[in-house]
């Protein structure tokens, strides 16, 4: 099923699944008791917030450390087929797995999901979609370091961190021409990695499902890269671009968002 084909009932059915995972957030790490989740989701009663944390913990996105208590567990990132490819995260990724495997689905190739340390100006992986190719998997293999380099590079080395860097600087700030050109676009194109292949990347100012701050100007906080064969024409690689802002758009509208500190989950459409 696309990404943007699910029924209006399968949205509120995960976007209330969703209310119950942020409500347990919120609370904060560590274990919680069932009946502090309960009043922190206003518009669920027990029993069906009880029925979402099972759904959270089928899913190995929480976890019963004792009978009646929950807690996140500590890392919920984007799983890789490839082993060292994802940075390590604490970042609640539900949402944008169904992004990144809908992408995959959609263009057959590998799909990558950055995000930056603006303690180091680094972009960081936290998630990927796709690397199952026997082909891809022995390149990356008999290619030194490229894992690597997937995983964590200067902002600047390629379409994902220039994809969010030419968005993070400021405006009144004179921007190279590069830069300028995808600020213009929103779309980053340069060589990977690893040899031979491409990466088109999109900015992301919200991760689907993410909070959002009412009022506040957004800030990208992510880059989503789709990467494909060097042999790839100009039109197919524009086309790649145009696919990625329209399913990152679609991804963000259609997930739950938070917008105060005791969340409340959306009524049913």
């Amino acid at each position: 099923m696309k990404y943007g084909a699910r029924s209006s009932y399968q949205r509120r059915e995960r976007d209330r699944t969703n209310a119950v995972l942020h409500a347990l957030l919120q609370l904060g790490p560590g274990p919680h008791k069932s009946r502090d989740i309960v009043d922190a989701v206003t518009t669920m009663d027990g029993a069906e917030v009880r029925r979402r944390l099972l759904q959270l913990f089928d899913a190995k996105v929480c976890q019963r450390p004792r009978y009646g208590y929950w807690e996140v567990c500590p890392v919920t990132a984007v799983p890789s087929e490839f082993p060292g490819l994802v940075h390590p995260t604490a970042t609640p990724l539900l949402d944008t797995t169904l992004l990144l495997n809908s992408l995959h689905r959609r263009t057959r190739q590998a799909v990558l999901l950055h995000t930056h340390s603006p303690l180091t100006g680094e972009r960081l992986c936290i998630g990927a979609a796709g690397f199952r190719s026997v082909n891809l998997h022995r390149e990356l293999a008999f290619t030194p370091g490229a894992v690597d380099r997937l995983r964590r590079a200067p902002l600047d080395s390629d379409a994902p961190g220039l994809a969010m860097l030419a968005s993070l600087v400021g405006h009144d700030i004179p921007l190279r021409q590069d830069l300028r050109l995808i600020r213009t676009a929103q779309v980053a194109v340069s060589e990977a990695p690893l040899p031979g292949w491409l990466l088109v990347s999109v900015p992301l100012q919200r991760l689907p499902g993410a909070p959002a701050i009412p009022g506040a100007e957004p800030r990208v906080v992510a880059a989503v890269s789709v990467m494909v064969p060097d042999r790839a024409e100009t039109g197919p690689l524009v086309a790649y671009g145009s696919l990625l802002r329209n399913a990152v758009t679609e991804a963000i509208e259609t997930s739950v968002v938070i917008a105060r500190p005791r969340f409340a989950a959306p009524q049913a459409a």
